[in-house]
């Protein structure tokens, strides 16, 4: 059985795992998962596209078998990519205090409501935070929903959209991604759908030597406005043990900021998937995780490659 996370706007449901599910998982025995293999499958092919494993505290596991565990799921639902430079397939998500520009991935900053650059994402909480960083989950629906009822004059404007810039410590060949809408209408039994990462969109504009178009700038700050009130009302927390899986361009994801203390840090693990399970509203979707794959690659070999 499931339950929702809040009665107030869309919101995934909770999956628990049963007692022999966890120790299946932990041997690695698949044929005893195929009702939880199911369950994910149907989530993203025909259900909300978002789910909440919640099982054990992740101490039970260790870090290795937690992230490996999360691994296991995650190439249920596609093909993992890799993260960094260094080919990582399931990255560390935690504060490191030792780089002063870290982005979200690395700081204990608030992260505001966005979206990535791969179809499925994945967190699983092996330590929450000391004080703060409760996650939110906001879908494309209740977001095109409210912009249509408050704000119907910038949909033009987001559905025309805008270039995706690069992150400019990677090695890059294609410096601008190709133009994609912002927010995507319901077309042809698929619904709502949205790209929308604030970074790489000021990268782009950077790239082409430009402010944002005023009326994309005007749209983009109401769409924030609005997202970042439809957030507030869903906010959850990720306990130790919790696996949450999403698709990208159905959902936007963000967290609040946060605090660690001396011998406890906020530690989360996370996968990028390629998948086709849940279907793109645009193919340049696709295009934005396989250029940042390329990205990372290309950084990985100038890096061997330097005298």
């Amino acid at each position: 059985m499931t339950e929702l996370l809040s009665p107030q706007a869309e919101r995934p449901p909770i999956r628990p795992l049963t007692t022999g599910e966890v120790q299946a998982l932990l041997d690695g025995r698949e044929e005893a998962l195929a009702d939880l293999r199911d369950d994910m499958t149907a989530n993203f092919a025909r259900g909300p596209g978002a789910i909440m494993l919640r099982g054990p505290d992740s101490a039970a596991f260790g870090e290795a078998r937690f992230a490996s565990v999360l691994a296991r799921i995650g190439s249920w639902l596609g093909t993992p990519a890799i993260q960094s430079p260094q080919g990582e397939m399931v990255a560390r998500v935690e504060r490191r205090g030792d780089d002063p520009a870290a982005r979200g991935t690395h700081s204990d900053l608030e992260l505001r409501p966005h979206t990535d650059l791969h179809d499925i994402l994945a967190l699983g909480c092996f330590r929450s935070a000391s004080a703060g960083g409760e996650s939110l989950l906001l879908s494309a629906r209740d977001l095109y929903d409210a912009m249509l009822d408050e704000a119907p004059q910038h949909l033009p404007a987001l559905a025309k959209g805008y270039p995706w810039g690069t992150n400019p410590a990677l090695a890059s060949r294609h410096r601008l991604r190709p133009r994609l809408p912002i927010l995507f209408m319901p077309q042809g039994g698929r619904g709502a759908q949205v790209a929308f990462n604030g970074y790489f969109l000021r990268q782009a504009a950077h790239e082409r030597g430009e402010d944002l178009p005023p009326a994309l700038a005007a749209a983009i700050e109401r769409m924030e406005a609005v997202a970042g009130r439809l957030a507030a009302r869903g906010l959850f927390d990720l306990m130790p043990g919790d696996m949450l899986f999403w698709h990208n361009w159905s959902w936007l994801h963000g967290r609040m900021p946060f605090a660690d203390r001396a011998g406890h840090t906020r530690l989360l693990f996370r996968l990028w998937i390629r998948s086709a399970l849940a279907p793109r509203a645009d193919p340049g979707l696709l295009e934005l995780g396989l250029r940042m794959d390329e990205d990372h690659r290309l950084t990985a070999q100038m890096g061997r490659e330097k005298p």
